[in-house]
This record gives structure tokens, sequence and C-alpha cells, in this order.
């Protein structure tokens, strides 16, 4: 569920990509250290059971690829941002301070309504 956001930013339709992050991602998350659960606990019983990586790991590839619309290759990083930045309702901005690509230090910022994210090399 935690990808579903980010087809939904895909498919253009801000609204709904919210609700699929709250729905899909958010309602895992538990209080005091944010711990991710395996189910949601409005909809499951038994104790809350976590943390659950595969979630955490689905939410983050969706912010850094997804949402930004990186597509990854064996071409020039300057050219894997691919399409316009379309972002969950209310939401401003992706920004990711570092990334390590090919040794080097990079920023990435996606903005919502941009032609194509960001990629800048420090």
């Amino acid at each position: 569920p935690a990808l579903y956001c980010a087809w939904a930013t895909m498919a253009g339709d801000r609204d709904l990509a919210l609700r699929l992050f709250e729905e899909g991602f958010a309602a895992y998350d538990r209080p005091r250290f944010h711990q991710c659960l395996e189910y949601r606990q409005d909809r499951a019983e038994g104790p809350a059971a976590g943390p659950f990586f595969a979630n955490l790991g689905g939410m983050l590839l969706g912010l850094c690829f997804g949402l930004t619309g990186l597509v990854v290759d064996d071409g020039e990083p300057e050219s894997w941002a691919r399409r316009p930045i379309t972002l969950p309702t209310g939401w401003e901005a992706v920004r990711i301070e570092r990334l390590w690509i090919r040794g080097r230090s990079a920023r990435l910022v996606a903005r919502q309504g941009a032609e194509r994210a960001e990629l800048s090399f420090s």
C-alpha cells in the first residue's frame, strides 16, 4: 500500500494521492517512536507488530522515485528526471538533502507543478 500514493500522483490525481498516502502509509505509523506496523490497528485485532520494513522501504522508494519522476539508468544522472511533478494535495515539495550518485554527493528537489525534479551535485 505504500506505493499507492505514487501511482495516484503519476495519474495526476492529487486528492487521491493524499488519501492513499494517509491510508497506505500514515495509518500504519504509531506514535512515540513512529514505528511502522505490519497491519493497521484499526482494521485488525491483536498486539501491534512492527517495525514493518517492507512498508518503510515502499514509502521511501515512492518518495525518492515515484513522486520525483526519477528513472535511474546508465545515462547521465542529469537526464534521470523524466516527467512533470505532481504531489499529493497540500504538499509543496519533496526534498532529499543528500544522495550518493556514482561517488558524488547530490541534492534532489521535486516541487509541485515543476516540469522536472532538480538534481544538483555539490
